[in-house]
């Protein structure tokens, strides 16, 4: 806890843990706001396999941006210590929802994977395969909003489900087969695991469990499951037969995509019959009255008139027979066809004066304000005053709106739109980075007033914080140090940090009383002081000869680099008695000359 990681993202308290790492909520100090900070567990620091999984897991992310996936802000290293900064969601992971609430409604758990869909749809569309969706790496506000995270084992090309320790890479339970097998995974794989988690919330049940991961996993590839209605009365066949489409074992038998997983979704919201797959090998009918069915040719009794003891039929009576039978045949089709299509027809015509009537007297609503929420909060607020999110998110830099904060809406706040209308947003992206100019490497260095011009000119926004410290090396008010380093790309309004000289450090004279008068001196001119010597002898009776009584100025007191010191060393004599002659600092005896 209070660790600083990058220099900016101070650890408040743990929120979570993995096998592979530790998950902590975290202050981003350079741009004020909680963040998730994901580190990587120490045992596998110097494990090369697990660092480029980790380091993966933040490029698969980096390049996915939509309101259903968690952002991924940054990525490094603090020694040997591999971290990645992640948007922070608050709220509960969706395997906590299920272990309290389920089994949900089919209309909340319609909700939920719709969205998880929705994001599975976006990470395919740029070619990467997740692999682990699974309940505990879903992440749902209090609003019910989704967020997919975790995309520590995703992958941009084909790789085999087992490592090299044969442990099988991702969840078991909501395992594809093929992972199973150990075969590649493809979009099909996600799909199956979502439709795992959708068996899951509508029947508080997985559809497959057991004693080992091997066990579940071979249920997977073996068996198949109880029926969802059988466990959820409220579950309709609809329902059911997307649910089992989703699992089914062979990946040809399942969705194609996610937006075709979506558009059956989206019947079901809409009350339309869906049909599960053409083989699903479980029992289970698709409930088309339209399918091609098989059925029992004439009987010979029929042929030969039912065996009552009368003559065969003659072929030019069973022909009229036959043209007669057909005609009515025909003639019941055509009118059959004729009143479906009419009804057909006043079906959708009802419709559209339905909707326009719903339309024209639809209340209209005042457009709540949410510039500078996140994309979570502006459909919580909007639905509060029955408005929707567009689809359609827009995203662009912004020096002035924090990161996945809402720039601009349309329409505006407090105009008036009809109720169940749609709000368009822009997003920001944070600001766009700059490189950062080199101020301290200059020479000659440069002067406070030449760095900030310097800055200025590249188009960063705020002005530097300035800090000084003494340095005998480089002149007053030039620059010693930066931060961020030259060439760092850098937000156009982040913090920026400049170092300049304020001059010769404030010296105190050294205490050398007590050394010999060679070490003091050496220890006064050398650096930082560079003073100026001049040594004095004097008799003293309890200092040794040659060493240092006491200087001017005396220890502790302020002294100028460069200025000079006087330093009073003894003779080692003892002090002449009254009358006597004095000597001088060799010893020779001072007097008149003969």
């Amino acid at each position: 806890m209070g660790k600083i990681f990058g220099g900016r993202y101070e650890i408040r308290d743990k929120i979570g843990a993995g096998g592979m790492a530790i998950v902590y909520r975290a202050e981003d100090l350079l741009l004020n706001r909680i963040v998730t900070v994901k580190v990587l567990r120490e045992q596998f620091a110097a494990d090369e396999e697990f660092i480029t999984r980790f380091r993966l897991e933040a490029q698969a992310a980096a390049g996915l941006s939509h309101p259903n996936i968690v952002s991924i802000y940054d990525v490094g290293h603090e020694g040997e210590t591999e971290y990645i900064v992640m948007e922070y969601v608050q709220g509960h992971n969706l395997k906590e929802i299920i272990r309290e609430h389920a089994p949900l409604s089919p209309g909340r758990s319609l909700y939920l994977v719709r969205q998880i869909a929705r994001a599975i749809g976006h990470v395919h569309e740029h070619h990467v395969i997740h692999r682990d969706i699974k309940p505990h790496n879903i992440l749902v506000t209090a609003d019910d909003w989704a967020r997919v995270t975790d995309f520590g084992i995703a992958q941009t090309a084909e790789a085999t489900t087992l490592t090299h320790t044969g442990n099988i890479v991702g969840s078991v339970h909501y395992l594809s087969p093929e992972q199973a097998r150990g075969e590649p995974s493809g979009e099909q794989s996600d799909l199956y695991s979502l439709g795992i988690i959708l068996y899951e919330l509508v029947t508080g049940k997985l559809p497959y469990d057991g004693e080992t991961p091997i066990a579940v996993a071979l249920k997977h590839v073996r068996e198949h499951p109880e029926s969802p209605r059988q466990l959820n009365p409220q579950v309709s066949p609809s329902l059911e037969a997307i649910i089992m489409r989703a699992i089914a074992k062979d990946p040809e038998q399942r969705y194609p995509s996610a937006q075709a997983f979506l558009a059956d979704l989206d019947k079901i919201e809409a009350e339309q019959s869906v049909a599960g797959p053409n083989n699903l090998g479980n029992g289970f009918e698709n409930g088309d009255i339209e399918k091609t069915q098989i059925h029992q040719g004439p009987t010979a009794g029929m042929m030969t008139g039912g065996g009552n003891g009368n003559p065969p039929a003659a072929p030019a009576r069973l022909a009229h027979a036959g043209n007669a039978l057909a005609a009515r045949v025909r003639k019941t089709v055509l009118r059959r066809r004729f009143w479906v299509g009419l009804g057909a027809a006043a079906a959708v015509f009802l419709a559209a004066l339905f909707w326009l009537h719903s339309y024209a007297s639809a209340e209209e609503v005042t457009v709540p304000a949410v510039t500078g929420q996140t994309v979570t909060e502006a459909a919580a607020i909007l639905g509060q005053s029955h408005l929707r999110l567009a689809r359609e998110i827009n995203r662009e830099n912004s020096n002035e709106v924090a990161k996945n904060l809402i720039i601009q809406q349309e329409p505006a706040e407090k105009s008036l739109i009809k109720t169940g209308g749609d709000v368009r947003i822009w997003v920001s992206n944070g600001p766009a980075n700059l490189t950062m100019p080199d101020v301290k490497d200059q020479d000659p260095p440069l002067s406070k007033d030449a760095a900030l011009a310097l800055i200025k000119g590249v188009g960063f926004i705020n002005a530097p914080l300035f800090t000084y410290v003494p340095s005998p090396l480089v002149p007053s008010g030039a620059v010693i140090d930066q931060n961020p380093a030259p060439d760092t790309p850098w937000p156009a309004n982040g913090k920026i940090r400049i170092t300049l000289s304020s001059g010769l450090p404030a010296l105190s004279m050294p205490d050398v009383i007590g050394m010999s008068s060679e070490e003091a001196e050496s220890a006064l001119t050398g650096t930082p002081y560079n003073l100026a010597v001049v040594i004095a002898v004097k008799d003293s009776p309890t200092y040794p000869r040659g060493a240092v009584m006491s200087t001017d100025p005396n220890p502790g007191n302020p002294v100028e680099q460069g200025t000079t010191a006087t330093v009073i060393v003894s003779s080692g004599s003892e002090p002449e008695p009254p009358g006597s002659i004095p000597s001088d600092a060799h010893g020779h005896k001072k007097g008149p000359k003969p």
